[in-house]
């Protein structure tokens, strides 16, 4: 008799739960916000009637420009008779197009039925429809091309210069020489700390009352202290936020190269010095190519959190002189400001695409030997 064997997939439940409760679930939601018109509008008609075809649609509290009126009689249950207005009005829809057509006073407010030129929409249907309305106004928002160069700049920046010293780190680490578990514990201390503190950190050294400027106007090298952080001085900006991101986050990608250069087995570097290989001529054709898995997880893992960069850039800027794609996300979602969930959920499908796009090219870019033979 065959026996099942049940605890695999009890195991494999909470991670199931997890995804299913913590990522499916909100991404739906997000997709389905980005994706989707809802609200109130009115329906312009063509002709002055409930019946006449739909001309176009108006957002409730839209300002319009009445074109011509139309009054008809409306016979009551009574059998009295009562005046019912309508009027041909004309405005913009949330696309700019000019639309016009006729709506009925119940739809209205104006002042004067007879004599008043324009009107306010009161009241509509409601509406929930498939949109990229949001994703239009995403692309034509002035903030959204700098908030957009700005992340792929310190993506650009940041991820080079990360692995280039977290490769020096974990070779230092590997090499177990006198002291290399204090080493360990002082690469790991910015693990201990939050983006938020990382940000303030960093500004307090840079302020226009920090601690450089404290040694610098304290030294004589300055009479008066450098303004680093203002809207003049971008490029120290940018300088501050890559310090700040570099030194909170390389030791994460550290972490992965140890694990990864734990796998190597010692034989192949004990080859190469055998063979009369050099450090660097080791590093570049045994440590390196041998890497590949691990350096393709860090990767795809610091590129998606350096598209998420937000709270070192409003620590050290406030978020309105430099912007990034996640400040753009929060800047919108935020009730103080703009309060459109709508657009906040444009902005984060924006940055999951383009988190799946460079986590696919990774994949494919950075292959192992036995990876690119399977796909051959």
């Amino acid at each position: 008799m065959k026996r099942h064997r049940w605890v695999p997939y009890l195991l494999l439940l909470p991670s199931v739960v997890y995804l299913a409760l913590l990522f499916i679930y909100p991404m739906t939601q997000a997709v389905q916000l980005a994706f989707t018109r809802e609200g109130q509008f009115l329906n312009l008609r063509a002709e002055p009637t409930d019946s006449a075809a739909v001309t176009g649609a108006l957002a409730l509290q839209t300002e319009v420009r009445i074109v011509e009126r139309s009054e008809q009689q409306e016979t009551l249950q009574s059998g009295a008779q009562r005046p019912i207005f309508w009027y041909r009005v004309e405005a913009e829809d949330e696309s700019g197009a000019t639309v016009e057509g006729w709506v009925s006073i119940r739809n209205v407010f104006i002042e004067n039925r007879r004599t008043s030129e324009t009107a306010r929409i009161t009241s509509g249907e409601a509406v929930r429809e498939f949109s990229l309305m949001h994703f239009n106004r995403m692309f034509t928002d002035f903030r959204f091309d700098d908030a957009l160069w700005t992340t792929f700049l310190l993506i650009i920046l940041i991820i080079p210069a990360q692995f280039v010293l977290a490769i020096i780190m974990a070779l230092v680490l590997q090499s177990q020489i006198r002291f290399s578990s204090m080493f360990l514990y002082v690469y790991a201390i910015p693990l201990g700390l939050s983006d938020l503190v990382a940000g303030i950190l960093w500004f307090a050294i840079f302020t226009q009352r920090g601690f450089l400027n404290s040694l610098l106007v304290g030294g004589g090298w300055f009479e008066l202290p450098f303004i680093f952080i203002q809207a003049q001085q971008m490029g120290w900006m940018i300088t501050i936020i890559v310090l700040a991101e570099i030194w909170r986050a390389t030791s994460i990608v550290m972490v992965i190269v140890v694990s990864g250069l734990q796998a190597i087995p010692r034989d192949y570097l004990e080859a190469g010095e055998v063979f009369g290989a050099s450090l660097w001529q080791r590093l570049w054709h045994i440590i390196l190519p041998l890497l590949k898995p691990s350096l393709q997880v860090a990767l795809i893992l610091r590129t998606i959190l350096a598209l998420q960069v937000f709270a070192i850039v409003i620590a050290i800027t406030g978020g309105d002189i430099l912007t990034v794609l996640a400040n753009e996300t929060f800047r919108w979602y935020d009730p103080a400001r703009f309060n459109s969930p709508n657009m906040a959920a444009a902005y984060s499908v924006f940055i999951m695409v383009i988190s799946l796009g460079v986590s696919l090219f990774y994949l494919r870019a950075v292959r192992s030997q036995e990876e690119a033979v399977k796909t051959l």
